[in-house]
């Protein structure tokens, strides 16, 4: 099966731009939190375009993986995504909200126990 582009190469370049003191840590941050979410979202929508999931309203689909996950009996996946995604947002829209390098950070390491727990997941019904 084709696979693409790798979304952990979002997390990889997050990272990077956290530890990355050649420019400015405000604007690190809220692009290292945009990359951090959708790392999660992708694998985490293809973890259901997998088992047969078929999306058919490209507008709410971030909130479609959000709810199939947590109706799926997946919370910890859906809550994480959703956390993810509160903090992207922020990132991205409000610009009065502080966020930080830690917080970030903090991000990153939730990201990587929300993939384990996308790809310990064997079947989703």
């Amino acid at each position: 099966m084709r696979r693409g582009f790798d979304p952990r190469k979002f997390l990889e370049l997050a990272n990077q731009l956290i530890r990355d003191g050649a420019y400015e840590r405000h604007p690190r941050a809220r692009t290292a939190m945009g990359r951090i979410y959708y790392t999660v979202f992708l694998l985490a929508l293809r973890k259901l375009q997998e088992e047969g999931f078929r999306i058919r309203d490209q507008e709410r689909i971030h909130q479609f993986v959000i709810e199939t996950y947590n109706t799926k009996g997946l919370s910890s996946i859906g809550n994480g995504l959703h956390q993810l995604r509160e903090r992207r947002v922020d990132a991205d829209y409000h610009m009065m909200v502080n966020v930080s390098l830690e917080s970030s950070m903090k991000c990153a390491q939730l990201s990587e126990y929300v993939i384990q727990l996308i790809e310990q997941v064997k079947e989703i019904k």
